[in-house]
């Protein structure tokens, strides 16, 4: 049972996280444009604060029954916040050819610590996953299952985003061409997520 948790942690963030978002391209521009050890030390930081999300999500889906619009309230910041880091990353990335060059990043860690924090939409996700596991009965809410799940999503975190640098790497040559693009693309991803959640949440 406990090994069942945390496959099923791991399968749910890997899966989660494998579409193209601000995380795993993040990670693939560090990777490009800093070094190998500050990605990874970007995506440990990143897997992280999922941990921290998953324990807030298991904690909020158990007033999901009775409080439904707590969700609802997430969802309208994490549209807000998106918003902003969208516009924020599309103004940097245009006017990135008016820069000599680009600052190093220093910490890795602590940029994915900070940037997966305000990933709010992980909350929701996690959240009504974990309601939806533990009303098919494939997890259990005690706090070693959870504890262990939340273990599970932290490595299939860290293993997407590992995936990206893989790729990254492998590809660097023909991805140094089009870094300069790349904050555009977080800029528009982390936009039309907004737009589409608002379009969902509202219409």
């Amino acid at each position: 049972m406990i090994l069942s948790h945390l496959a099923l942690g791991f399968v749910t963030s890997y899966i989660g996280y494998t579409p193209p978002s601000m995380l795993n391209i993040t990670a693939s521009k560090i990777c490009i444009e800093n070094n190998r050890k500050i990605a990874y030390q970007f995506a440990l930081g990143a897997s992280v604060i999922v941990l921290i999300q998953v324990l807030l999500a298991v904690l909020l889906s158990s007033f999901l029954k009775e409080y439904p619009q707590i969700i609802t309230w997430v969802k309208k910041i994490a549209i807000f916040v998106f918003a902003i880091i969208s516009a924020t990353f599309i103004y940097k990335g245009l006017s990135k050819s008016k820069q000599k060059e680009n600052k190093p990043i220093r910490n890795g860690f602590f940029f994915g610590l900070s940037l997966s924090s305000v990933n709010m939409f992980a909350i929701p996700f996690f959240a009504v996953a974990h309601s939806s596991f533990v009303m098919h009965g494939w997890a259990m809410s005690g706090l070693v299952c959870t504890s262990v799940f939340g273990l599970g999503t932290v490595l299939g975190t860290f293993a997407i985003l590992s995936s990206y640098l893989f790729l990254a790497q492998k590809f660097e040559n023909k991805l140094i061409e089009y870094s300069k693009y790349f904050t555009i693309l977080i800029g528009v991803i982390t936009g039309f997520i907004a737009i589409y959640s608002a379009v969902k949440l509202y219409f």
